[in-house]
């Protein structure tokens, strides 16, 4: 992140500060999915699907059937907002003690740059965790509801398009003695759009991942540990998301998983300001507003299993 002045933005202004913010989340940053970032309250999603081919002929004539179809999915995004109020004190220290370190440290020159910094990782990560199980009961007991509740994640979007065909409703934990059943129930059952597809990944947790590994291990596999080919399962590279939930895996395009932000608009916002000249409070306040949400353009071409009880 650039240095940080003190004051208000708005539109471009702030862009800095909230791209910093959003786009750091590890599924964004890393590609996982697809995004567009100029997104103002919604867009649509078209999905095209079939064109035929028939015999030439002297006139324009569309085939009986095969035809071209076109259809679309809306991403809505809601209105979101960072208030976060930091104590200085508890983080000058610690930034000054990065500064001790000199240029390996990665430090911002100035300790208002530091705060927002601060302040961005701690927004990434909830983007991370809400662009996945917002609003998704991910142990599917219902005991203690969603966890992250700022807008539907990918997980609540499939969930809500359930598909007794291509997705599968799981019975208690993922451990490691039925992790190749659920994996091999999940692929088995893909839809006929992404079966064997290269471009088609699998999407687990990082616990999940580990169960796997053990899994795989328990079975004497070594050789597949060794030559990293754990990575992958029946042919599917294997992602693991940071905001992923145990007990649930996606089988997808990139490209037919969105989220979607205002970025590119002009309706975010962003402030910094440090109240200890104005209010003699030794604190730094970051506000910052925006908007974000997800989409699944075709929950048909999509494979999904969660636990529901």
């Amino acid at each position: 992140m650039a240095t940080v002045n003190v004051g208000t933005y708005a539109g471009e202004a702030a862009r800095p500060y909230v791209a910093a913010a959003v786009l750091s989340a590890d599924t964004i940053a890393n590609g996982y999915i697809s995004v567009l970032e100029n997104v103002h309250s919604k867009a649509v999603l078209r999905k095209f699907s079939g064109a035929a081919i028939s015999a030439a002929t002297c006139e324009f004539t569309t085939p009986a059937a095969g035809q071209l179809t076109l259809g679309e999915a809306i991403l809505e995004a809601t209105a979101l907002q960072v208030n976060e109020q930091v104590c200085n004190k508890d983080l000058r220290a610690t930034w000054e003690g990065m500064q001790m370190r000199g240029q390996s440290s990665n430090a911002p020159a100035d300790f208002t740059s530091y705060v927002a910094q601060y302040v961005a990782a701690k927004v990434a990560e909830s983007i991370e965790y809400n662009l996945w199980q917002g609003n998704f009961d991910s142990n599917g007991t219902g005991a203690g509801g969603a966890t992250y509740t700022s807008f539907d994640g990918i997980c609540e979007k499939l969930k809500d398009n359930y598909n007794a065909g291509t997705m599968q409703q799981l019975a208690n934990a993922t451990t490691a003695a039925n992790i190749l059943t659920r994996l091999a129930d999940l692929t088995a059952e893909a839809p006929t759009a992404i079966a064997g597809d290269p471009n088609a990944k699998i999407f687990m947790s990082r616990a999940s991942a580990q169960l796997y590994y053990q899994a795989v291990a328990g079975d004497y596999q070594l050789q597949f540990l060794n030559d990293g080919l754990v990575s992958r399962y029946a042919g599917y590279d294997i992602i693991t998301p940071g905001g992923m939930p145990n007990d649930a895996f996606i089988l997808s395009r990139a490209e037919n998983l969105y989220f979607g932000t205002d970025l590119l608009t002009d309706h975010i916002q962003a402030s910094v300001l440090d109240l200890s000249g104005v209010t003699g409070d030794d604190v730094t306040r970051v506000i910052m507003k925006f908007s974000g949400g997800t989409q699944v353009v075709d929950a048909a071409s999509a494979g999904f299993a969660y636990r529901v009880s």
